[in-house]
């Protein structure tokens, strides 16, 4: 459910922009907003739910998310669209907090890789629907419907959470750290403006400045706070110090994220914009690069159960990163076979990495520590997304002015030559340093410990 939202927002952002006039600044607010909230709460969320039980927090996140979506469709302006997005956030953090431990918590070691690769599966059936479904819903029913069409969904998902799932008794002698969980959120939400918005501010802006500093500041006081102060911290810090699998994998989901997360929005824009697709046909392009992420998850995640995480994670990224060199060389002319055998590529390479390293994640820490574990985990890809999305907005901005990027996102810029090939010029540029990413998340994956692999 949530990419499945994910991914229809983003197929639907060149047409709200040009509906409510949107700038580049204001449209990056509706996936900010969202995954600030997300990132922000995901580590904390998943702690309490270590604590008092994960069904509980699940139920509660779908039925925020729904009533979000429901709040999102009935938006009168952008500053409403924005907030509900943010109520969206908060919901979806409960969520994917629990999701993925509750899967690990259910499972035996020996079958952990393939139940993940299924649940990664439905993930990327949400990220192949999204596109195709969106498009649809936008070309005859207007934006708001991508939104509206989560409030059934949300209201069957909650009653079969009641039906089905079974809360897991917690043991309440541990405590929640509160200073921890604070001086995290601060951190964490600090950083992420900074990182999407320091391009428009401006670097050595004073807002950017004192962010960075707020953001500094309260990282080493969290980090101070979990190493000496607190009995029970909200993140025990020795997972990333002396759990070499644990960092390791961790480090290369964020750099997996960063460079993957804005490909799907850059290219929705030239699709719509450059080359002038409806949001239907655009649609039904971007889902070859989650296609193979659907096919591929359960195969990599059974196969990692036996082979270990390290030989399939690493070739994923590897292809990635070809998959992204290869793509700095689309023009404004590109045919249908130049960029979706680009985004199969891709999304062949993702498909091979994600549940392996989920699985290695997950199975690295002990059962008291799987809310965490997934929080950290989430916090990586959510973190990782919203640098993508600073990297789109700092690419585009040092290459398309203001006015022409308007132009792109409203669709009127192939009435504009300059503009256009400015876009393709950022475009070439964005794909180039996202490639240079992944090929470092290559050598990350590579220098990760051993883990257990199943009989």
């Amino acid at each position: 459910m949530a990419p499945f939202d994910g991914s229809i927002v983003t197929i639907a952002i060149p047409s709200i922009a040009s509906s409510i006039s949107l700038g580049l600044e204001a449209a990056v607010w509706i996936p900010l907003a969202y995954l600030l909230l997300l990132t922000v709460l995901l580590i904390n969320v998943g702690r309490l739910a270590d604590l008092k039980g994960r069904k509980r927090f699940y139920t509660i996140g779908f039925i925020v998310f729904t009533v979000g979506s429901l709040l999102c469709g009935a938006s009168n302006s952008d500053l409403e669209l924005v907030i509900f997005r943010g109520v969206q956030g908060v919901g979806a953090a409960f969520i994917l907090a629990n999701g993925t431990a509750i899967v690990t918590d259910t499972f035996p070691r020996w079958e952990r890789g393939k139940a993940l690769g299924i649940s990664t599966m439905a993930v990327y059936l949400g990220l192949t629907l999204g596109p195709v479904i969106g498009g649809v819903l936008v070309n005859n029913y207007g934006w708001r419907s991508i939104f509206y069409v989560n409030v059934p969904i949300g209201i069957i998902v909650v009653i079969l959470i009641m039906l089905k799932l079974k809360e897991t008794r917690r043991s309440m002698s541990e405590g929640f750290d509160l200073a921890g969980a604070i001086t995290l959120s601060i951190a964490l939400a600090s950083l992420l403006i900074v990182l999407t918005l320091g391009g428009f501010y401006g670097w050595i802006s004073a807002p950017t400045i004192g962010l960075l500093i707020l953001g500094g500041v309260t990282f080493i006081v969290f980090l101070r706070v979990e190493t000496k102060l607190v009995r029970y911290p909200t993140l025990d810090v020795s997972l990333f110090t002396r759990n070499r699998l644990f960092g390791a994998a961790n480090i290369t989901a964020f750099l997996s994220y960063v460079a993957v997360s804005g490909v799907t929005l850059m290219a929705s824009i030239y699709l719509q914009s450059i080359q002038g697709l409806d949001p239907q046909t655009a649609g039904i392009y971007v889902i070859a690069q989650s296609i193979p992420m659907f096919l591929l998850s359960p195969l990599s995640g059974w196969l990692s159960d036996r082979l270990g995480s390290r030989v399939l994670s690493s070739l994923g990224m590897l292809l990635i990163s070809a998959g992204l060199y290869f793509c700095s060389s689309l023009g404004a002319g590109s045919s249908a076979l130049d960029v979706m055998s680009r985004l199969i590529l891709i999304g062949t390479g993702f498909g091979l990495f994600s549940s392996p390293n989920t699985s290695a994640v997950m199975g690295s820490v002990k059962q008291t520590k799987l809310g965490v574990a997934a929080g950290t985990l989430g916090t990586m890809r959510f973190m990782g997304q919203s640098v993508g999305l600073a990297l789109i907005v700092t690419v585009m901005a040092a290459t398309l002015p203001p006015r022409d990027m308007l132009e792109v996102l409203a669709g009127f810029s192939m009435q504009n030559s300059v503009a256009v090939n400015e876009f393709v010029q950022g475009m070439k540029n964005f794909f180039l340093i996202a490639s240079v990413i992944s090929a470092l998340g290559t050598l990350t994956s590579m220098i990760r410990g051993h883990e257990e692999v199943g009989e």
